[in-house]
């Protein structure tokens, strides 16, 4: 083989490694649907999931998986339990990188299919929803738990981010870095919706 055609080969090994590193490649490498983990803290809600107007998915009691289909429409999850106020949160869904895949594995052909099904798009692969207590008794239980879910959510973030980097290789660090930050981001909007609840949260009068 002459220094082009190597040059060529070296190429197209690239981007087919580029494309099998690829964490999700649309229907060529993975498919229309998608699993999501849904918990809440406390745990034990009842969570509904709707696209649309129209009820996707249920998990009675949480935490649980739901399976749903890809789809550029936003997702809300709605989480009601006894002695607690009803939260929602809102599951975006972002285009997934899978053109690679599909230009290499499934052709042109592919690309338009995922455009036009959403199977390009994925939601996040797991959706934390807190629920806040009809009331607290007083401004300190209110902020100590508060500060109690937090603290957990910074723990559990860094332990996903570890295990994401733990996973990294030379091949596909670009990937790892881009999830990182997703989560990072991910991390801090819960943050600040969460501090958002404690400042809406009832306290009773004294």
């Amino acid at each position: 083989m002459n220094d082009l055609g190597l040059a060529a080969h070296g190429r197209l090994a690239m981007l087919v490694g580029l494309a099998l590193t690829c964490s999700a490649c649309a229907t060529v490498v993975g498919g229309t649907t998608q699993e999501v983990f849904i918990e809440s803290e406390p745990t034990g809600a009842t969570c509904k999931v709707d696209r649309q107007g129209a009820n996707v998915a249920v998990v009675n009691p949480t935490p649980g998986r739901v399976s749903v289909s890809r789809s550029k429409e936003t997702m809300i999850v709605s989480c009601t339990r006894d002695g607690y106020e009803q939260s929602n949160e809102v599951l975006v869904s972002s285009f997934t990188g899978a053109t690679v895949g599909n230009i290499l594995m499934g052709g042109m052909v592919g690309i338009i299919v995922d455009a036009a099904s959403g199977a390009n798009n994925k939601y996040p692969d797991r959706v934390l929803v807190v629920l806040t207590p009809a009331s607290f008794p007083s401004d300190d239980t209110r902020d100590a738990h508060f500060a109690g879910i937090k603290t957990r959510l910074g723990a559990g973030a860094a332990a996903e981010i570890k295990l994401i980097q733990g996973r990294c290789s030379s091949t596909n660090r670009e990937i790892c870095t881009i999830e990182v930050k997703q989560l990072t981001d991910a991390r801090d909007k819960a943050l600040a919706d969460l501090d958002r609840k404690r400042l809406a949260a009832k306290v009773a009068a004294g």
